[in-house]
């Protein structure tokens, strides 16, 4: 009886599912990072930074960017992004607003929420995508009255193997404000307004990142 009943069941089963099948398992995905330096570092020099807001208005553009970070050999396996390497420091230089401000951009610090978190990975070109989950300090100002601050995150940066190089084009911001506590950056940027972060950075020494999938 209880063999029937089972069965039963389990036809019912079927029958409220429409008779399709079970949905197929999502493939994780194993990323490698192969970098020369035993301790993970890199170097990375970038050429001239452009940022402008979303109605396409430039508010400074930078000579180039150096910068510190590490990302260390390993492989990881997982069916979200991993986080694979972070920048550790950076500094902005001779950076100039399109009426003439000086403008200062520095990053102090590593941090494990502003990692490198991969998202997908092209094998014919050797090109990995990465966004970031969380704004990096990566800090931007105008000094002396502190008239815009902002911290950025930066999404849709691409790696690519061939060339050692980091592209970035577009970040979201996070506004700070001004010492009397107002918002800073009026008719500049609103928070998290997306905005245009084009640079494009080389890395020393050149690392390699690939990436397979395998079902789970």
């Amino acid at each position: 009886m209880l063999k029937k009943t089972t069965s039963v069941l389990a036809a019912a089963s079927v029958l409220a599912l429409g008779g399709q099948a079970a949905p197929a398992l999502a493939a994780a995905t194993t990323w490698t990072v192969a970098n020369p330096n035993a301790d993970g570092s890199f170097t990375a020099e970038s050429g001239p930074l452009t940022v402008k807001n979303s109605a396409g208005r430039t508010l400074f553009t930078c000579q180039s960017v150096d910068a510190l970070g590490t990302m260390p050999s390993r492989s990881v396996t997982s069916d979200a992004g991993p986080g694979l390497g972070q920048f550790t420091w950076a500094s902005a230089n001779a950076c100039t607003g399109g009426d003439g401000s000086a403008w200062n951009g520095q990053l102090g610090g590593s941090s494990a929420f502003h990692y490198f978190n991969a998202t997908k990975f092209a094998a014919a070109t050797g090109t990995t995508t990465f966004d970031q989950t969380h704004p990096s300090f990566f800090t931007f100002y105008t000094p002396g009255s502190n008239r815009c601050l902002f911290i950025i995150k930066a999404k849709g940066m691409t790696y690519t193997n061939a060339t050692s190089t980091l592209k970035t084009t577009k970040a979201e911001v996070l506004v700070g404000n001004k010492q009397d506590g107002t918002p800073s950056c009026q008719g500049l940027l609103t928070q998290g307004e997306t905005i245009t972060f084009a640079t494009e950075y080389e890395f020393t020494p050149a690392i390699k990142i690939t990436a397979t999938s395998c079902p789970v």
